[in-house]
């Protein structure tokens, strides 16, 4: 039923624009902290915290997702509105999913269910949007995600998908999809 909404909600977008990412996704939200403990200027003893990203090559990542983006964007894009955003995950296969040749297994899985949560990953583009396909990645309304192994002549990286909502045919759609 969730799929069938989005595809649903798709038919209904005013704008909509694809483009694809080549490079490793990284992903968003892990954070470690970091902390001292001092004293301040009445003797008490005082923790400063500072919360970091753990993912390396997230700051890089958001970058090359905004700039693809900035030049793919259709002219006259309005960044007002309901979104819906869609993101097909290309990972890095590890070797063993090759045989001695180079090639595929017949056995590699498909599916990537390792480090890299789908939502994280899905984060790091939605922040990476802001400002450029929407004002605010508040303004999305809808979202999927699936992370797969990419193919070894492929390189890694990420499909995107933004629609821009007519909020008009996308309500009504919605009020008449309600039991």
């Amino acid at each position: 039923m969730t799929a069938n909404l989005l595809v649903t909600l798709e038919q209904c977008a005013a704008q909509s624009y694809s483009f694809f990412v080549a490079g490793k996704p990284e992903t968003q939200g892990s954070k470690s902290a970091f902390g001292r403990t001092y004293t301040d200027r009445e003797g008490r003893q005082r923790v400063a915290v500072a919360m970091v990203e753990q993912s390396k090559g997230l700051y890089a990542w958001r970058a090359s997702v905004g700039r693809v983006a900035t030049l793919m964007r259709p002219q006259g894009w309005q960044t007002d509105g309901l979104f819906v955003l869609s993101a097909l995950f290309y990972m890095p296969r590890p070797r063993l999913h090759l045989n001695s040749k180079g090639l595929l297994k017949p056995n590699a899985p498909l599916f990537h269910s390792k480090k890299g949560d789908t939502d994280k990953l899905l984060r790091a583009c939605g922040d990476a949007l802001t400002k450029i396909c929407y004002d605010d990645d508040a303004l999305i309304v809808a979202a999927s995600s699936m992370k797969l192994f990419c193919d070894p002549s492929d390189g890694p990286g990420v499909n995107i998908k933004v629609s821009r909502l007519d909020q008009e045919a996308a309500t009504a759609m919605m009020l008449a999809l309600k039991p």
